[in-house]
């Protein structure tokens, strides 16, 4: 149960010990790094719309002087718990929060702190139902089986009978979105016929049949594996055997993981050794007390691999970590030549926060270079560690080739009248658009590429340099700022283009979607989901009618395909042909509005225009 206990006289604090506290709030400096005495001191801000972000929240609360403060908010609360890192922080962030209103409502704020005595009996519960759900089920598995299930799910099915789920899973999303597009036409037939349409399914699209992976096992160029203590006790490195929050804290050996690479395995096991002899322990994510954190590799279908380690560094001395340093790397130099695979990069992170996962803490390359390559479509690419790359090199191929033939279909079709040039939204580091224009030539004029993430662009500036691509230019900066501002979007349509996007799974925010109803010149357009559920309101986003919100002509979709880059797991990359829905075309000229002058281009001086 909640305690629901008023908090009234231990808020009370003097404005002079305030002030103490104020620039460890804002900037983050409190020596403390850990909560005091196992406390996590804890805030409940009730009162606040269930749509409230952790991102809004945040800035809330730094727009009233307190920054570098932890959020816990889920979509369905009208509350929030905000984490300070010791009592006088959490005091002060009270203070300043009195009488701060969101969308004209007060705050409620209160105390709410959990022991680790809490935190302990939490996460022994979760784990107590967890079990008792396994058992009730009547289904008694073993550890292995239960892994395999969670991370490959459909290993049980022949890949046929995953391919069919798939394509299944797929349908009923596009069934989704047409039933809401219906709704949102009702009444304006006239502007969406493509809607009326009967397509295989009953679909207002065309579904192609699956592309199938051509490698079902080992298939993962990149594997994160965590160190962790296994069912005896023993250090491991593998897989989290259920999720942390449910309170699983076991990890497995990924032995028989059918979709990790032989080469992968062999690195874990022999880290994994190396593990159990150090004098150090592997990281508890419970207790937070421990070194060994993270391994991940990369092995690419050309042979090149990277091993990144992370480590936690506390109670460990400059000189303990630069002969742990040392160690390691005689170890997996020596390893590597025994097993003859091409050590290319070893990396370590040196992380001490309280998140898990790759942070954004600087890499130390121990050997090598700090990165590695690998080669698709007669391209070849740098990988940097946190770069992007798809999981499964030959599925990849074959996604891109599909999109480098729809866009070869729509020159035929002679819906331009010269090249169109591709506008690469959300480029990571280029791999899409320079594998593209490399293989279809003349087809596209050239290529533009937009991207928020300054490393990446450096990344996708040298991949086009190496495979001798030198009509692609690179905007930093957001899409929905610079898609308008790339040549005379602000005249008549200067030429035509075609767009593509391959997103996180969530999507791209709407605001992309309004840039690119806004672009004139964008006359088609490819979306690649590795989620389609997650991806609906995208859709919709895109075709939906013309309003004060989403200006512009809307698209239409023309036809689908799934490909499928992870055999045995649940997902599928769907790629959405979209074009502009000319039946609309009265509101052309009228809805696009004149703004963003050029000198919004984040990169001054293209070469080339539209």
């Amino acid at each position: 149960m909640e305690n629901t206990d008023i908090i009234e006289d231990t808020t009370i604090v003097s404005i002079k010990s305030l002030d103490s506290v104020a620039s460890e709030v804002k900037m983050g400096t409190s020596e403390t790094t850990e909560p005091e005495g196992g406390i996590q001191y804890r805030l409940r801000i009730k009162n606040i719309p269930r749509f409230a972000s952790v991102k809004m929240m945040k800035d809330l609360l730094a727009k009233n002087g307190c920054e570098q403060v932890k959020i816990q908010k889920s979509p369905k609360w009208d509350y929030c718990f905000a984490t300070l890192k010791t009592e006088e922080q959490q005091l002060y962030v009270m203070d300043k929060l009195k009488g701060v209103k969101l969308k004209n409502k007060e705050l409620l704020v209160r105390i709410d702190n959990v022991t680790e005595k809490d935190r302990q009996a939490l996460f022994d519960k979760r784990n107590n139902e967890k079990q008792q759900n396994i058992e009730q089920s009547g289904i008694q598995k073993s550890p292995e089986e239960m892994l395999a299930d969670q991370v490959t799910p459909l290993h049980i099915y022949e890949y046929q009978a995953q391919l069919e789920l798939k394509q299944s899973g797929i349908i009923k999303s596009l069934e989704t979105f047409r039933d809401k597009m219906k709704e949102l036409y009702k009444n304006q037939y006239h502007h969406s016929s493509w809607l009326l349409k009967e397509f295989d399914f009953k679909l207002p699209l065309d579904l192609n049949p699956m592309i199938h992976s051509p490698v079902l096992k080992g298939y993962r160029n990149k594997c994160e594996f965590t160190a962790g203590l296994n069912l005896k006790g023993e250090k491991t490195v593998g897989f989290l055997l259920g999720a942390y929050k449910d309170g699983l804290n076991t990890v497995l050996e990924p032995d028989n993981s059918i979709h990790v690479s032989d080469v992968a395995k062999k690195i874990a096991k022999a880290i994994q050794s190396y593990i159990r002899q150090s004098l150090y322990d592997v990281y508890d994510r419970r207790t937070k007390q421990g070194n060994w954190r993270q391994i991940t590799v990369r092995s690419q279908q050309c042979g090149d691999v990277m091993i990144i380690i992370q480590i936690h560094p506390q109670g460990l001395s400059k000189e303990q970590i630069d002969l742990e340093k040392a160690t390691l790397l005689e170890f997996l130099k020596t390893f590597a030549k025994k097993e003859n695979f091409n050590l290319i990069s070893l990396i370590v992170q040196m992380y001490d926060g309280v998140s898990n996962g790759m942070s954004e803490d600087p890499f130390e390359c121990l050997f090598g270079t700090p990165f590695i390559h690998e080669e698709m479509m007669n391209c070849r690419f740098r990988i940097s560690p946190r770069a992007f790359f798809q999981t499964n090199t030959a599925a990849a191929e074959l996604l891109y080739q599909k999109c480098g033939n729809i866009i070869k279909e729509i020159y035929e079709s002679k819906d331009f009248s010269e090249s169109p040039t591709l506008i690469d939204m959300c480029c990571g580091t280029g791999t899409i658009g320079i594998a593209l224009s490399k293989n279809l030539g003349t087809i596209i004029k050239g290529v533009i590429g937009i991207e928020l993430c300054e490393e990446a662009i450096e990344d996708a500036k040298i991949n086009a340099s190496l495979n001798g691509i030198d009509n692609v230019e690179y905007i930093l900066g957001p899409v929905e700022k610079n898609l308008f501002a790339l040549s005379k979007f602000n005249n008549e349509t200067s030429g035509t283009a075609v767009a593509i996007v391959d997103p996180p799974r969530a999507g791209v925010h709407k605001n992309v979607i309004k840039a690119l109803r806004k672009c004139r010149a964008i006359e088609h357009f490819i979306y690649i989901s590795c989620d389609h559920n997650a991806a609906i309101q995208n859709f919709i986003d895109i075709c939906r009618p013309t309003n004060n919100n989403f200006p512009g002509i809307p698209f239409k979709p023309v036809k689908a395909v799934g490909v499928d880059l992870f055999p045995h797991a649940k997902h599928v990359e769907l790629i959405i042909e979209f074009c502009r829905n000319r039946e609309n075309s009265e509101i052309q000229l009228s809805d696009v509005p004149r703004m963003y002058a050029s000198q919004d281009i984040e990169s001054k001086g293209s070469n080339f225009t539209i």
